[in-house]
């Protein structure tokens, strides 16, 4: 059995305001206090591996907390909100029919940019390497959309909820997994 402590980077010098997705934008002022608390709930925990999404903002985590060596993977990245990137959600309501895009956001793809269908796709070979690789415990340091990918894979939530009930700052969501052989295939399809 594999467990995956997934786990969310710290609040951000933006707020819930603007469409950041990749863009590698700042921790907040409280980075500190917050990560001590990832830290002190982590600690004693053993792991046999750590990744961490590139962006600075999970990374800066997942150094925090000391693992300093922590291994850099691109599928673990937020979704790409392409030319939405770091504008207000309010001026892109104005410009684009964005409930329409939230009503069927697993079909749509932000201009420039991906669709639900291309995260899932990425958190999904991410979950099937690790579970090939037979570790007993690992640590992923990423973003909210994709922890709740990981779990609408797992049945905990469902497809509309996505982006809808993210993750709090700092949390941990801990996910166990049958490991796979390589000619096994995840049961659920996305």
């Amino acid at each position: 059995m594999l467990i995956i402590d997934w786990i969310r980077h710290t609040s951000l010098q933006i707020d819930g305001s603007y469409s950041y997705g990749q863009t590698d934008v700042q921790v907040s002022d409280n980075f500190e206090v917050e990560a001590a608390a990832v830290k002190d709930r982590l600690d004693g925990i053993g792991y046999d591996a750590i990744y961490t999404s590139p962006l600075s903002r999970a990374k800066k985590l997942a150094h925090y907390c000391g693992y300093t060596d922590a291994i850099e993977d691109p599928r673990i990245k937020e979704i790409f909100l392409g030319e939405w990137e770091m504008k207000k959600w309010a001026d892109i309501i104005m410009y684009d029919n964005l409930d329409d895009w939230f009503a069927n956001f697993h079909n749509l793809t932000a201009p420039g940019g991906e669709n639900l269908q291309n995260l899932l796709d990425r958190v999904k070979e991410f979950i099937q390497d690790a579970r090939l690789k037979r570790h007993s415990r690992i640590a992923v340091f990423c973003h909210g959309g994709v922890i709740n990918c990981a779990r609408y894979m797992n049945s905990e939530i469902s497809k509309a909820l996505i982006f809808r009930e993210v993750p709090m700052y700092g949390s941990i969501n801990t996910i166990k997994y049958s490991y796979l052989d390589q000619h096994d295939r995840v049961k659920r399809d996305i």
